[in-house]
This record gives C-alpha cells, sequence and structure tokens, in this order.
C-alpha cells in the first residue's frame, strides 16, 4: 500500500476527519494543474481537480528538467499532511488558499522515493478548485456503466480526467482537443457557431470541470480512451454559444498525461 494513503487504513472518527498526506499529480503548460490521487479508502476518497499558482522558479524547473524514468513520465506533490475537505468549494467550513510540500520528478512513492525533489518544501496558492467528488468507498461499477470524462482547462489547453464512481475504476488524465467542424446539436445538426466563435469557447470555457460522455461504451478500464485516438462524445449540461443545451463534439486524445489502475481496483482495507 502506498506511503500517502497510510492514514487511509482507518475510518474516519466522527468528527470525519480528513487529514492526510494527499498525494497529487502535477501537469500543464501556461496553467498549472493538481489532481490528487484517490483510493477507495478514507480519507482519500475525493477526485479533486486544482488550479494552482507556483512560483516563477517553480515553474521553471518543471519546465527545463528531463524525466528520470521513462515509466514515470510525469511529476507529482508530497504534500505536509492537511484536511483534503478544506478544498471543497462548497464546504461550511474556510476554503483552504494554499498547500506545502515538495515537488519530485516521477513519483515521489515509487522510482522517486528518496531522490531529490525538483523543489522542496515550496508553498502552492490554490487558484480555483476545478472538481470536487467524495467516492463512495462501498459503490461498485456496473456492467452498464457508460464511459464518462470530466473536461477542463484553459489558455489554450483542454484536458479530460477519467470520472471516477464505483471500483473498479483507473484514475486517467489526457491532454485533448476539439476536432474543428464538429460540433453538432443534440438532434445531430451542426451549431450555427462558426469555427473561430466554438474554438475561443474550448480555449476559455473549461475553467470548472463538465462531464463528457462517450456514449455506447462501457466504463471498463481497458475500453478506457488511448492517446491518439479520437472519440464522438456528448456534452450534455453544457451548452454551446448558440445557447443549445448540451452538444456533440469529436475530440481527439493527444496523449496520456497519468494512467493509475491498481489503486482503484478494490477498496482499500
Amino acid at each position: 500500500m502506498s506511503d500517502h494513503h497510510g492514514n487511509g487504513d482507518h475510518h474516519d472518527p466522527p468528527s470525519h476527519d480528513t487529514t492526510g498526506g494527499h498525494g497529487m499529480l502535477v501537469f500543464g503548460h501556461e496553467v498549472t494543474y493538481f489532481s490528487h490521487l484517490p483510493m477507495f479508502g478514507t480519507p482519500h476518497n475525493y477526485q479533486v481537480l486544482l488550479e494552482v499558482g507556483l512560483d516563477e522558479d517553480v515553474r521553471e524547473a518543471l519546465r527545463s528538467h528531463s524525466h528520470a524514468f521513462p515509466e514515470e513520465p510525469y511529476d507529482t506533490f508530497d504534500p505536509v499532511p492537511f484536511p483534503i475537505a478544506e478544498l471543497d468549494p462548497a464546504g461550511s467550513g474556510p476554503r483552504r488558499t494554499s498547500i506545502t510540500g515538495s515537488i519530485y520528478c516521477g513519483h515521489f512513492e515509487r522510482r522517486a522515493k528518496g531522490t531529490p525533489p525538483l523543489a522542496g518544501n515550496i508553498k502552492v496558492r490554490i487558484e480555483r478548485c476545478v472538481q470536487f467528488t467524495q467516492l463512495d468507498v462501498d459503490a461498485r461499477a456496473t456492467d452498464d456503466g457508460t464511459l464518462e470524462y470530466l473536461c477542463f482547462g484553459h489558455g489554450g489547453r483542454l484536458y479530460l480526467a477519467h470520472a471516477i464512481s464505483g471500483w473498479p475504476s483507473y484514475d486517467q488524465i489526457l491532454e485533448v482537443h476539439a476536432v474543428p467542424g464538429t460540433a453538432t446539436n443534440p438532434m445531430g445538426q451542426p451549431l450555427p457557431d462558426d469555427t473561430a466563435t466554438m474554438d475561443e469557447f474550448f480555449r476559455e470555457h473549461f475553467t470548472t470541470a463538465d462531464p463528457f460522455d462517450i456514449g455506447g461504451r462501457s466504463d471498463a478500464p481497458d475500453h478506457r480512451l488511448a492517446s491518439q485516438e479520437v472519440a464522438d462524445g456528448s456534452f450534455f449540461a453544457t451548452s454551446p454559444p448558440s445557447g443549445t443545451h448540451g452538444f456533440n463534439v469529436r475530440l481527439e486524445a493527444e496523449r496520456e498525461l497519468y494512467l493509475e489502475v491498481r489503486e482503484l481496483a478494490h477498496p482499500m482495507h
């Protein structure tokens, strides 16, 4: 079991304390994002996406370093333990505005364990909570579940995070783009919005995550969206500039940034 889940082998006390070492994936270009590394067990049963602010020297370290571990071509954040519920934008208590910890090249509990951090003991500003979902630790995936992602990003980059529901599941982040000219209304008719309008919409609309459903496709891990794959799906809860309720579009996955299956295969005990 991973070290950052060391507080997760017991149930929350009556106070529902969510304090733990909540490790995060680090990614992004002009805009930096953190994605909590979840499990089906307390206090790590949360899918959380954050837009964060970093000092320029930290951003430069992220831009300029080479990945030392080919099997882990990503960076992670190892924080000082904190209550993850304080990130909930709908929470009843004060909102957390920063977290402290260290960024590592690779997974800080795996290949990067014991290596010097890229940036140690840094303060990370919470600019925006993009998504906050508490996972039901007892929920089972159903055979008829359809593949759903959470679409987010702005500043010219768009991402999909697999929407985690019941176990077995998987944590996946993809960098994607909308294929020009493929947006239609729910009836399948081309949207009246021109290409430039839709391009601007995809660049700036998704500051918080919207669900993207790939109909007719199972939610099982081996049916996930792959790098370079093009998928037709629907934003059933999102209105395009022309104002229809929901729309369809084709998204192309440029590359997979992260995938974890094992730690979401079953509940923690």
